[in-house]
């Protein structure tokens, strides 16, 4: 990309929700161009509150996770909107990275499987399986650790789909083997610059730590999910938590691939 300044554009989709994920995504942009030298100018849109979109003149595209269905926002403005750029970066061949919510509607709208409800919803620093070998897993175990807080999932790949827009299944969720359900897929190579995961890799240990250590957090989980859920959660949230490694990887490793392609 040469000597000029690397342009990022972060597409908000939390929709005015409260939220650490844009704290967390603005320090990992900040701490990867520290590291690697990499002046950048970042810009933020308000995707689903004021309905902006990017333009094609940016580098490297990123688009947050946020709360609510994925589902029932089909026909909203700022949802067609975001469908017809997704379109537009898959055609044009720019670099882009999807997290949760937004991961949600790229599954829906190109259709490459069943974007769903779960029978409950999932909470916590939980395993997470890679299938494939992928710079965006450069430095990361076969199975690792992130954080997850959903409601949706995807489910029963639409392999047709999938093959057709050359896309790649890259991993599925924990192993379950008393639970008789089918593993939601947790991550998805829509194409050589798009990317897209179920989970938080922005996720920040402690930034985690004070959020479910505060009050208002933990009833709430205890009254949701009871006691031993909020314990085991704390159990995953200690100084050599593998939530910390995921966190110093996975998008730094997108953004290295994004600036060499």
């Amino acid at each position: 990309m040469g000597s000029s300044p690397i342009k990022i554009a972060v597409l908000d989709m939390y929709d005015g929700a409260p939220n650490m994920g844009m704290r967390c995504i603005h320090n990992i942009i900040h701490e990867w161009s520290n590291t690697r030298g990499h002046e950048i100018i970042l810009t933020v849109y308000n995707t689903r509150g004021h309905c902006e979109i990017p333009d094609n003149s940016y580098d490297i595209y990123l688009s947050t996770g946020g709360p609510g269905s994925p589902l029932d926002s089909a026909t909203e403005k700022w949802d067609i909107q975001y469908t017809q750029w997704l379109e537009q970066m898959f055609q044009i061949h720019k670099p882009v990275f999807l997290i949760c919510h937004s991961f949600q509607i790229a599954c829906r709208h190109f259709d490459l499987g069943n974007v769903c409800l779960r029978k409950s919803r999932q909470l916590g620093v939980l395993p997470v399986h890679a299938l494939i070998e992928d710079e965006l897993f450069n430095g990361l175990e076969e199975t690792f650790y992130a954080m997850e807080s959903r409601s949706y999932q995807i489910i029963a790949p639409n392999d047709e789909k999938i093959i057709g827009m050359n896309a790649e299944i890259m991993a599925l969720e924990k192993m379950r083997p008393s639970v008789p359900l089918e593993r939601a897929i947790m991550a998805i190579k829509f194409s050589e610059k798009i990317y897209g995961v179920q989970f938080h890799p922005e996720a920040e240990l402690k930034e985690l730590v004070l959020y479910f250590n505060e009050a208002s957090t933990k009833q709430n989980i205890i009254e949701e999910f009871g006691m031993e859920k909020w314990e085991r959660i704390q159990n995953h949230l200690d100084e050599h938590s593998p939530i910390q490694h995921t966190y110093t990887h996975l998008i730094p490793n997108f953004l290295d691939k994004a600036i060499l392609s």
